[in-house]
């Protein structure tokens, strides 16, 4: 399994690492929504605060084949290129790949080691859509730049609409900075994870994001409310028998 699969598997809950004799235990709580940026350059991790990265597609949309050292968590995008250039990139330590177009090569859909990730167009047919909920992608990336935030009912209502025709985490492309209101929302909905792009990195401030995702609580499973019977009747259930209460001497 994937780092990536892996992950969002434990969304919001507490991972611990190190066990075993002579082995020194630690552990980190996994937000309930992670913070992903995609970036250009290796370089361009420098002063983020995300849990993952990703690096954008390299000429005629191969996959970079570069080392994000620093990154513990990251994966390259592809829109074309050839199988060489995939195995090279998955190579050089990327956990996942990014489908950004369907003109991408096969290949990339094989190794079942490989996360994998879909950018999925907003104006699909219902076939398709279904069709992409059955392929092998561990999440779904939504655009979500047309909504505006704070979020409104219509926003919340639109967000829905898409992620009705979906099973796979939701990855959702944001340029704006959402509200604590905004992030419960999201939470509600189902996002797994927030994206933006790196050449609005500098607008977010991913610090604060991420502590206000660190604060929210998972969310609260309504509880099923007991059948309330009208007044006036009974809630219990008499039986008639139409045999004897007592035992009767049958000579």
């Amino acid at each position: 399994m994937s780092k990536i699969a892996d992950r969002l598997t434990k969304l919001g809950q507490t991972e611990r690492t190190g066990f075993g004799f002579g082995v020194r235990s630690s552990s980190r709580k996994i937000p309930l929504i992670l913070v992903v940026v995609t970036i250009d350059k290796p370089k361009d991790i420098e002063g983020l605060a995300a849990d993952v990265y990703i690096l954008s597609p390299g000429p005629k949309g191969a996959p970079q084949t570069k080392t994000l050292k620093n990154a513990d968590l990251w994966g390259v995008a592809v829109a074309g290129g050839t199988d060489s250039n995939i195995t090279t990139a998955v190579g050089s330590g990327a956990d996942f790949l990014v489908i950004e177009a369907e003109s991408t090569p096969g290949s990339a859909l094989r190794d079942d080691d490989t996360g994998k990730g879909l950018v999925v167009d907003l104006n699909i047919s219902k076939k398709r859509a279904k069709a992409i909920d059955n392929g092998p992608f561990d999440f779904l990336i939504l655009d979500g730049t047309s909504i505006n935030l704070p979020l409104n009912v219509g926003g919340v209502l639109e967000l829905q609409e898409q992620l009705t025709n979906y099973s796979r985490h939701i990855f959702l492309r944001l340029t704006q900075l959402p509200s604590n209101q905004d992030l419960e929302l999201l939470r509600d909905i189902g996002i797994s994870a927030l994206l933006y792009d790196f050449n609005a990195a500098e607008k977010i401030e991913f610090t604060a994001l991420k502590e206000s995702i660190d604060q929210l609580e998972p969310k609260k499973d309504k509880s099923t409310t007991p059948a309330v019977l009208p007044s006036g009747e009974s809630s219990l259930v008499e039986t008639e028998f139409d045999g004897h209460d007592e035992e009767e001497d049958w000579d």
